[in-house]
């Protein structure tokens, strides 16, 4: 990956981490609960939403520390792609990148070529802990 690359995905990353530190500041500011005892945040990015997780975890560290929160342990759950096959209804998981050579979108159960997107586009935060 060169330079430039890895710069354009880190600031859209940064604008990403920037939402989340915000967003975990506000609830712990809801329940009354200091920014140092933030210890563990999760979080889900499903792998069509093109988040590069190596990225976005540097950009929570960073956005992290500047807010107040200390060491906080931010865990990314990748989500796969997961496919319904709109003949049968199979449900498949793709583990490789639609971009590659080869790939196709054939059922393998039926060998229909209708499929439908039911998992891979997820972005939340699933859970918040901290110290009591």
């Amino acid at each position: 990956m060169n330079y430039t690359k890895r710069k354009v995905e880190t600031m859209h990353e940064m604008g990403l981490a920037a939402n989340i530190i915000d967003m975990v500041a506000g609830e712990l500011d809801r329940r009354g609960i200091a920014r140092g005892k933030l210890r563990v945040v999760k979080i889900t990015v499903g792998k069509l939403t093109q988040i590069v997780p190596e990225s976005l975890r540097f950009g929570l560290g960073i956005k992290a520390e500047t807010a107040g929160f200390g060491s906080v342990d931010f865990v990314i759950n990748e989500a796969p792609l997961k496919l319904k096959c709109g003949a049968c209804g199979f449900e498949s998981l793709l583990s490789r990148s639609p971009a590659c050579e080869g790939f196709t979108m054939a059922c393998p159960s039926c060998g229909a070529n209708e499929p439908k997107i039911i998992g891979g586009r997820e972005f939340s935060i699933d859970s918040i802990e901290f110290d009591d």
